[in-house]
Protein backbone atom coordinates (compact mmCIF):
# COMPACT_ATOMS: atom_id res chain seq x y z
CA UNK A 1 0.00 0.00 0.00
CA UNK A 2 1.98 3.15 -1.11
CA UNK A 3 2.35 5.68 2.04
CA UNK A 4 -0.02 8.89 1.20
CA UNK A 5 1.36 12.24 2.22
CA UNK A 6 -0.42 15.04 4.58
CA UNK A 7 0.23 17.24 1.34
CA UNK A 8 -1.30 14.40 -1.02
CA UNK A 9 -4.46 14.01 1.66
CA UNK A 10 -4.64 18.44 0.90
CA UNK A 11 -4.28 18.35 -2.68
CA UNK A 12 -7.34 15.47 -2.84
CA UNK A 13 -9.48 17.35 -0.28
CA UNK A 14 -9.60 20.79 -2.32
CA UNK A 15 -9.63 19.07 -5.51
CA UNK A 16 -12.50 17.26 -4.04
CA UNK A 17 -14.05 20.86 -2.56
CA UNK A 18 -13.27 22.46 -6.37
CA UNK A 19 -15.59 19.75 -7.94
CA UNK A 20 -18.31 20.11 -5.53
CA UNK A 21 -19.47 16.68 -6.72
CA UNK A 22 -19.91 14.42 -2.75
CA UNK A 23 -19.41 16.76 0.12
CA UNK A 24 -19.27 13.61 2.28
CA UNK A 25 -16.02 12.73 -0.08
CA UNK A 26 -14.66 16.03 1.10
CA UNK A 27 -15.14 15.46 4.69
CA UNK A 28 -13.96 11.77 4.68
CA UNK A 29 -10.66 13.53 3.23
CA UNK A 30 -10.44 16.22 5.68
CA UNK A 31 -10.83 13.12 8.55
CA UNK A 32 -7.61 11.13 6.23
CA UNK A 33 -5.84 14.61 6.49
CA UNK A 34 -6.62 14.91 10.71
CA UNK A 35 -5.60 10.97 10.91
CA UNK A 36 -2.73 12.12 9.72
CA UNK A 37 -1.63 14.88 11.10
CA UNK A 38 -1.90 12.83 14.25
CA UNK A 39 0.39 10.04 13.22
CA UNK A 40 2.70 12.69 12.02
CA UNK A 41 2.97 14.43 15.31
CA UNK A 42 3.82 11.53 17.14
CA UNK A 43 6.47 10.16 14.84
CA UNK A 44 7.82 14.01 15.16
CA UNK A 45 7.36 14.19 19.45
CA UNK A 46 9.07 11.09 19.60
CA UNK A 47 12.08 12.40 17.81
CA UNK A 48 11.90 15.82 20.01
CA UNK A 49 12.02 13.35 22.76
CA UNK A 50 14.98 11.55 21.58
CA UNK A 51 16.72 14.78 21.11
CA UNK A 52 16.01 16.46 24.70
CA UNK A 53 16.81 13.03 26.03
CA UNK A 54 20.34 12.86 23.89
CA UNK A 55 20.74 16.31 25.04
CA UNK A 56 20.76 15.47 28.53
CA UNK A 57 22.65 12.93 28.25
CA UNK A 58 25.23 15.50 26.35
CA UNK A 59 24.64 17.62 28.97
CA UNK A 60 25.62 16.07 31.69
CA UNK A 61 28.76 14.29 30.30
CA UNK A 62 29.83 17.67 29.58
CA UNK A 63 29.85 17.95 33.23
CA UNK A 64 31.82 14.94 34.03
CA UNK A 65 34.26 16.11 31.68
CA UNK A 66 34.78 19.08 33.40
CA UNK A 67 34.79 17.44 36.87
CA UNK A 68 37.81 15.58 35.63
CA UNK A 69 39.83 18.17 33.97
CA UNK A 70 39.64 20.11 37.02
CA UNK A 71 40.54 17.17 38.88
CA UNK A 72 43.47 16.93 36.55
CA UNK A 73 44.35 20.31 35.83
CA UNK A 74 43.39 21.55 39.23
CA UNK A 75 46.35 19.67 41.26
CA UNK A 76 48.71 21.42 43.31
CA UNK A 77 52.26 20.93 41.76
CA UNK A 78 53.93 21.21 45.36
CA UNK A 79 51.58 19.12 47.48
CA UNK A 80 52.04 16.55 44.32
CA UNK A 81 56.00 17.01 44.98
CA UNK A 82 55.93 16.99 48.62
CA UNK A 83 53.88 13.59 48.59
CA UNK A 84 55.56 11.71 46.16
CA UNK A 85 59.02 12.83 48.12
CA UNK A 86 56.99 11.14 51.32
CA UNK A 87 56.54 8.30 48.99
CA UNK A 88 59.80 7.49 47.74
CA UNK A 89 61.11 7.88 51.32
CA UNK A 90 58.71 5.34 52.72
CA UNK A 91 59.64 3.08 49.83
CA UNK A 92 63.34 3.40 50.97
CA UNK A 93 63.04 2.84 53.95
CA UNK A 94 61.04 -0.53 54.06
CA UNK A 95 63.78 -1.76 51.79
CA UNK A 96 65.86 -0.72 54.07
CA UNK A 97 64.33 -2.65 56.92
CA UNK A 98 63.71 -5.52 55.10
CA UNK A 99 67.11 -6.35 53.73
CA UNK A 100 67.87 -5.12 57.69
CA UNK A 101 65.25 -8.24 58.94
CA UNK A 102 66.63 -10.60 56.36
CA UNK A 103 70.39 -9.90 57.18
CA UNK A 104 69.48 -11.29 60.78
CA UNK A 105 70.62 -15.11 61.86
CA UNK A 106 68.24 -17.47 61.22
CA UNK A 107 67.86 -20.76 63.30
CA UNK A 108 69.71 -22.78 60.14
CA UNK A 109 72.43 -20.20 60.94
CA UNK A 110 72.79 -21.62 64.65
CA UNK A 111 72.17 -25.43 63.56
CA UNK A 112 75.17 -24.96 61.19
Amino acid sequence: MPRVTLSGRCKTFYASLISANNNGQAVGQVNRALTEVGVQSVAYGNALNHIDLTQNFLNQDKINLSSQENTLVGANPAKAATDFSQAQLANQSTISATGRVLSLPTLLDFIR
